[in-house]
This record gives structure tokens, sequence and C-alpha cells, in this order.
């Protein structure tokens, strides 16, 4: 079946890679440049769209652009840049002619115009669209700072952002954050990227590269509509620079505090208007933050793993050095009739540290690669891509502490000293970290096929969007932490079909709807519909109100997990098939619980917003909503407790006393459950200003969230929002103030203190008022391009103040970070 579904898949890409090669119709050329309106220069790297199809292009280097094989007609062309007022304009185009189109942009003292296409998978201004889409520009990236372009994305309001690294962060939405976050579905160019074994978004192993980033998209809030299962609090879309975005050559250099070294190079160029080409590559190496080795305070302990608490995390790794290998290369080819082909591959290495539910993890050697084929026209679009990960030698390292304990108590009670014992115990880390090491080469096929089109219908148009997904997930960890010893099968597919409508009866009136259906190997199939309606008050002034429902399907890991304890077996267990929980370890005895087989998390939720630009220099962003949640699925719990002197309790599976595979099961169990509802609500206000003259731009936002109400359900476990109530941000940026070529930006965020409890990480267990403390936290940028030069330099501050609370628990202190750059870059290479 496997190979039969692979195959059609491949069999479908085939035929849309042969269609471009049949006899087109008749057709003509689109010529023209793009220049400033005020001064008349070329804006090289402005876009040219075709609205209603998938073509386009970017002006070159002296603001020239061409478009070829377009089918005779009329057409809406729209012309784009950052920093300017696009503009749309209407051409005739005949066969076997060029038609001239010269346009003048003018600067826009917002960024009202940027342009998105993740919130309604086409192109949308983010002013129109009809749900929550924030937007990060290869400008905002720059002027951010931080240790990785993802970090930019700390100064988005209504996302909850955690810096647990030099190198690691982690995102979240709409609260119930925890250390194992897959409520949020990344891609990249639109293709899914998703860790295979654990559903984890990739995260910082995204083999893309810093130079290579044209945007980010982040829509907020539910999106399972048009993405599926797991966009449930939001979906992340890190797009990438075509050759004709962006060709030539960019060589980056970094170095910094804690032994930071960072190189960076992307190299792209075009042939013939009709091939392109493009290398991108990264290695970075530091020495991350050490976690604290105890103190007066509960927080300074948090990294001490096992009951005993005799060794710190960094008793038990060999070292803190990080490290990270990326590179990617695309080719592609565009038919003269409008067809364009695209051939990518991604390869990752990374060492460095995750948090996870139980603990941290060691991370060694992880490899992630991906193979990709993507096939565009003006109304169709497909693509496959095969994801592979090994998890090389990353290892738990609370399994090594839970060892170490092992061998510390046996010393103990041969008699040995402490301080003897505790030399025993890490005399063994070596063979521990191996007994430790878990084994991940799971592999992910993830497809898409899609046709979009736009039709006159009455008085208005009617924009069409329809496609089909299949994913097949194939786990292999070789019994190391699934339930996959001996080659039992626990692979799983996912696929689906949707359809979006998207009409405007009227210039000031447009209402969108879209449904999904899909299904799953192991559950129902799950229906998930959107609405919206967004409203022109006034010319830049738009209101809407929407609604959207949104599930997340449980991970391979919620229903394989299959790790052992020390001298208790297999007693962290993955949730397929349901347990029964008794007062006693026989079959007879009274039943105290039924933890059911998972099934899917679901959320609905209702929207209100406002976005509007003032006086061409102020823009405001205001949203509102109410979702409502059931069948939460939980952190990995302890359900049964043998050892629990007042109330013992014991797991069975499939009538057998847990774990069944134990030579003397014990009745401990730890796993995943569906429990409650919850009704929450909050509030995402944005605003930002811009000068007339472009040298000034002042922004700050305001993010509020509560768990209005919680029903426990069967249980009878208590609910946190895991995020702050309050987050506020800001940031000040000056450009060619006194002389030119420089930039200066300054920026803060603010989050109020917060109970969270996700598996070992408890507040309540580590801090006396049971909340991780309030985090106010600073970063300072600055740049200058050296004139006819190519050269920026570059230097940054993060955690301008040294704040020594944690982001998240379970990260380690992250202390201030300053390191300095310098960029070579030209543009060329168009043959």
């Amino acid at each position: 079946m496997t190979r039969f579904l692979h195959s059609f898949w491949i069999a479908v890409l085939g035929t849309a890679l042969l269609v471009p090669l049949s006899n087109a119709q008749d057709t003509g050329r689109l010529a023209g440049t793009v220049t400033d309106a005020d001064t008349q220069e070329p804006l090289p790297g402005a876009n040219v769209t075709v609205v209603g199809t998938d073509r386009g292009t970017s002006a070159s280097a002296d603001g020239s652009f061409r478009l070829t094989g377009l089918e005779t007609g009329r057409y809406d062309i729209r012309v784009s840049f950052v920093g300017y007022r696009g503009r749309t304009r209407s051409v005739t185009v005949r066969a076997g002619e060029t038609t001239r189109l010269n346009v003048a942009l003018e600067i826009s003292q917002v960024a009202a115009d940027e342009v998105v296409v993740t919130g309604s998978k086409r192109q949308e201004k983010v002013l129109e669209a009809p749900v929550q889409v924030e937007a990060l520009s290869a400008e905002d990236i720059e002027t951010s700072g931080g240790g990785t372009f993802l970090s930019a994305m700390a100064s988005l309001k209504g996302v909850d952002f955690a810096r647990v690294g030099i190198n690691g962060q982690s995102v979240s939405m709409r609260g119930f954050n925890n250390n194992f976050n897959t409520r949020l579905l990344q891609l990249k160019d639109g293709r899914m990227a998703q860790l295979p074994g654990t559903g984890l978004p990739q995260g910082n192993f995204l083999p893309t590269s810093e130079l290579d980033v044209e945007q980010i998209e982040v829509v907020v809030g539910p999106a399972s509509a048009l993405y599926g299962p797991n966009a449930h609090t939001g979906v992340v879309n890190v797009i990438t620079k075509s050759p004709w975005d962006e060709s030539g050559v960019a060589v980056d250099v970094r170095g910094g505090q804690e032994d930071l070294l960072d190189l960076n190079g992307r190299v792209a160029g075009t042939v013939n208007e009709n091939f392109g080409w493009k290398v991108t590559g990264q290695y970075m190496t530091a020495t991350d933050y050490e976690p604290p080795t105890g103190g007066p305070e509960a927080a300074d302990s948090t990294h001490f793993f096992g009951p005993l608490g005799v060794f710190n995390e960094t008793d038990l790794v060999e070292d803190y050095d990080i490290e990270s290998i990326r590179a990617e290369g695309s080719l592609y080819y565009r038919f003269d009739d409008g067809w364009q082909a695209e051939a990518t591959y991604g390869f990752s290495e990374n060492d460095n540290f995750g948090v996870t539910n139980n603990g941290r993890n060691r991370i060694k050697d992880w490899q992630v690669q991906y193979q990709s084929l993507r096939i565009t026209g003006d109304h169709w679009f497909a693509q496959g891509t095969h994801t592979s990960n090994d998890a090389g030698n990353t290892y738990q390292i609370n399994g090594v502490a839970a060892g170490a304990e092992a061998i510390y108590g046996g010393a103990i009670g041969n008699g040995a000293s402490p301080s003897q014992a505790r030399q025993q115990a890490l005399s063994q880390l070596p063979s521990l970290r191996d007994a430790n090491t878990f084994v991940d080469k799971g592999e992910l096929w993830d497809s898409e096929i899609q046709y979009s089109n736009s039709f006159s219908v009455g008085t208005g148009t009617l924009d069409l969007v329809t496609g089909a997904q299949y994913r097949q997930f194939l786990p292999d960890s070789e019994g190391t932490f699934l339930a996959d010893a001996g080659g039992q099968d626990i692979d799983e597919t996912e696929y689906g079909g949707y359809l979006q409508l998207d009409y405007r009866p009227t210039d000031a009136l447009r209402i969108n709807a879209a449904a999904r259906v899909d299904e799953h190997s192991e559950y129902d199939a799950q229906f998930s519909p959107k609405a919206a309606m967004v409203y022109t008050v006034a010319p830049s002034h738009n209101v809407r109100v929407g609604y959207n429902r949104a599930f997340k399907s449980p991970t391979i890991l919620n229903n394989s997990l299959f790790i052992t304890a020390p001298g208790l077996g297999p007693v962290f267990r993955g949730n397929s098939d349901g347990f029964t929980i008794r007062e006693g370890p026989t079959t007879n005895a009274t039943v105290v619980r039924q933890v059911d087989a998972l099934q899917p998390e679901e959320v609905n939720s209702i929207e209100v917003g406002y976005k509007g630009v003032i006086g061409e220099q102020l823009a405001i962003n205001l949203t509102g909503y109410n979702s409502w949640y059931t069948d939460f699925i939980s952190p990995l719990t302890q359900v049964a407790n043998p050892a629990n002197p007042e109330n013992p309790t014991f797991g069975f599976e499939n009538g057998q006393l847990t774990p069944p595979e134990a030579n003397q099961p014990n009745g401990f169990l730890w796993t995943y459950f569906n429990f409650g509802s919850a009704t929450v609500r909050g509030l995402d206000f944005g605003t930002r200003y811009t000068t007339t003259d472009q040298k000034f731009s002042v922004s700050g936002n305001l993010s509020l969230i509560e768990l209005s109400d919680f029903e426990q359900g069967d249980a009878n476990r208590e609910l946190l929002l895991n995020v702050p109530n309050t987050k506020v941000k800001g940031s000040v940026t000056m450009r060619d103030v006194g002389f030119d070529n420089y930039f200066v930006s300054a920026s803060g965020r603010w989050k109020s203190a917060y109970e969270f409890r996700s598996g070992f990480w408890d507040s309540n267990k580590f801090y006396d008022d049971g909340e991780i403390p309030s985090r106010f936290t600073a970063n300072l940028t600055a740049g200058y391009t050296i004139p006819d030069t190519g050269v920026e330099l570059k230097a940054s501050v993060t955690n301008l103040f040294d704040e020594g609370t944690p982001d998240v628990l379970g990260a380690s202190e992250t202390e201030r970070l300053i390191w300095v750059s310098a960029t070579y870059s030209f543009q060329g290479l168009n043959f």
C-alpha cells in the first residue's frame, strides 16, 4: 500500500511536469521598469505579480522586469516593494507582442501594503486579510539581532516567545504551551517542516540560512480549515528568496561572546530568464549557557534530575558546546507558457540542548534532510517532499541522572561514603549516556496539489482555492522510545481536501469561507470550517469578524511512546488503546478510573478585528477572540502510582498489570489522556508609526489572555494556560539621521509572572510563590553600510540588562550576548 501511494503521488507530479510541454496557446510578453516616484531611481527586487495567478517576477538591478509566455487577454498587474505603496495596473497582452508597463512607486508611510500568502493560500494585503496575520520582512529580521533569524518573532503580537539558548527558542500562540508543543504547524515555502518522529516543529533544525529568508509569515489562531491537523493555534511559514528575487553572492561572518562563530553564505543566479539556481550554507559554533548548579533560591536548583537530587545536569554532560551545520540547494526552470519547476535539497546537523516534559536532552549529531519537488503554473500548484530524521548520538540527560542515582544508592548501601559513591557513579557516565541514547530515524512524506482561479460573479469577483494533501509518517526508533521494537508497525497516514471561496461583491465587502475534511489512519474524519467577513468602513480602515475550527491529532509520540524507567520497566507509554486504573494489582480490584484511548483535541474560535491606517503614517491592528477547547491532550502524566501510601493505584493494559512486558509487572504508569473543556479569551493590540521621511519608526503591542472557564471532566486535573496573561513589546528604529547608510534599533519585551506545569517542570515545585517571575529584556542592534563596497557592519546586544530569570521553566538562564558581524554582498550572476 505504501509503495502504491508513493507511486501515485510521483505519477501526479510527473503528469504536472509534462503539462508545460504540451502545445501552448498564442502568447505574448510583458516588460517594463519599476522606479521610485520621487527620485526616479530603479527599485531592484520589486515584486511584479499577475493578480489571480501564480505568475510573477522581480525587478533586476536596473529596475527592469520581463514576463514571457502570458496567454493573450487582459490582466491586472500588482507591483510592490518593501517600504512603498503597491500599485495595480491593467494591461492587455497580445499574441507575439511585448506589452510595456513602467511603474513608479511612492514611499509608504506604514507597512499596511505588506503582501502575504499564508493567511488564505493566495496573495493578499495584511490590511485586508480575513485572519490575524503577522509578517516579518528581511529588513525586520536584520534589525532584530538575536541568536538566530527566528528570534525576530519575539516582537510579534500574540506570540509567546522563549529564548532557551544561544541558538534555541520556542514559540507558541493562544496559550497552553508546554515543553513538547505540537499545537503549532511550521512550514518552509509552504511545505511541512515538522520532525517525523515527534511531530515537533523543526525550529532551528530547519536547514535555511538567514541570508536566504525573504519573509516570515505567522497566522495567529486556528488554521486547520486550510492546513489540516495541528494548525491548532497557528502557522509559521518561512519564505525564502528565489534567484529572481535576489541573485549574486552574499557572505556573512559573525562572532561574539560565548565563543560564538557564525558563517553564512548564499550564491544565486539566473540563465536566460528560464533557468535559476541557488546554494546556501551556514556553520555556527558556540558554548551554550549552563543551568544553575544550586543556591539559596528554589529556581537555582531546577536542573537536578532524579528523586535524590544528587547530580546536577552539569555533572552529567560532557560539555556545553553547540554546533549547527546547514546547507540547501535549489534548481529552477521557467517554461515559456508560465509553468515553473523547482527541485530543492536541504540538510542540517545540530548539537545543542532540548527541553522535554521529562527533563532535557543532550542533542548530538541530529540530522534533518529533505528533498522537495514543486511545480507551479498560472492556476495549478503541486509539490512533494520527503523529510528524514536521524537523532545521531542524542541522549536523555534525565535518564542518565536516574542511572547515576541508582549506582550512587547501591554504593551507599554497600558502605561507601557519599563522595566515594558519587565518584563510582560519575565513572560510569559514558556507559550511562550510551544506555540512554535513543534512535530516531523517522521519515515523512508530504504532498499537496492545489488549483486556484478567479471568476466574475454578478458585480463582484469570486476567488477559488481548492486542493488535497497526503502525509505519511514512518517512525523508526528501534524500540528506544517508541513501541516499534521487533518491526511493530506504528506508521500513520493523513489525507485531506479543502475548498476556499472568497467573494468580493463590492469594493468594500469581502466574504471568505473555507472547509476541510481530514482522514487519519487512527481516528474518525475531522471537519474544519471557517468563515469571515471583512468590511472597509473607509479607505484603509477595515473591520472583520470570523469563525474558525481547528484540531490537533495525537502525535506518534502520544500514541506509541515506550520508555523504560530504571527498575520499573517500560512504564512511560503512549495511549492508543486506553488503560484501566484499579485500587489493587488484580483484575477484580475496584476500578478507580478508565483512561480512554486518545482522540483529537478541538478548538472553536470567534474573532473580531480592526486594521487601519491613519494619515498614511500610523497603523493600528486590534484583534479580540474567544475560543472554546475540548478534549485537551495532556502532557505525559503519572496516572497510576502503587507506591502512594495513602491511595495506591495500579495500571492495567488490555487486562494485564502494567507494564505487561516486564518480568514482574508493578502497576506504575505514565501516559497521555484527553480531559476537560475550557474557554479562553484574549486581545492583541498593535500600532506602528513611521515618519514621512522613513527615518524614524516606533512600534508597540499589547497581548492579554485569560482562562475564563474550565471544566475538569473525569480526569480531576487542573488546567494551566502555561503562558503569561500579559505581554508588552515595543521597538524604536532610527535610520540615516545626520548621515547616511546606518540604522540603530532598540527593542524590549515584558511579560507578567505566570504558573507553568509541563511534566517534570512545575513552577510550584521550584518557586516559593508558584510562579515564574515576570521578566523584561531589551535588545540593541546597529548597522552601517560602507558606501560603494557592498559591506555592512553590524553589532547587537541581546538581553541588554543581563536579566537572569529564564524565559520558560526548563531553559538555562540566558545571559547577555554581544556579537558583531560583517556582510559582503553584490548583485549579479545573471547570464
